[in-house]
């Protein structure tokens, strides 16, 4: 399968909320094929495809996307990464505040 038709399924799995067949796919093509393929969309697709995956996948996959597109990413995974600082003024430290 090339990495194009790969996108269009996982796309369609994206919309669909499917995480067994997005990890089915991950498992069946390897972490390489399957970040090449992600690597043809937005950082906002990649963000969900990311999201649906367990977190030893996803850091897996992480790793072979290109630099410029992890870049692009960091701005949607403020708050969802433990490595990530929190800020005092983010979203996810106030709302603990509130709680």
């Amino acid at each position: 399968m090339s990495y194009k038709i790969l996108y269009i399924t996982v796309r369609r799995l994206i919309g669909e909320r499917d995480a067994s067949g997005l990890r089915s796919l991950l498992l069946q093509h390897g972490p390489v094929l399957f970040a090449r393929s992600l690597a043809l969309g937005s950082p906002r697709v990649v963000a969900d495809a990311l999201s649906l995956l367990p977190i030893s996948e996803r850091i897996n996959v992480l790793r072979h996307l290109p630099y410029p597109l992890r870049d692009a990413m960091k701005p949607l995974c403020i708050g969802g990464s433990q490595r990530l600082r929190m800020q005092p003024w983010s979203p996810s430290v106030l709302a603990m505040r509130h709680a």
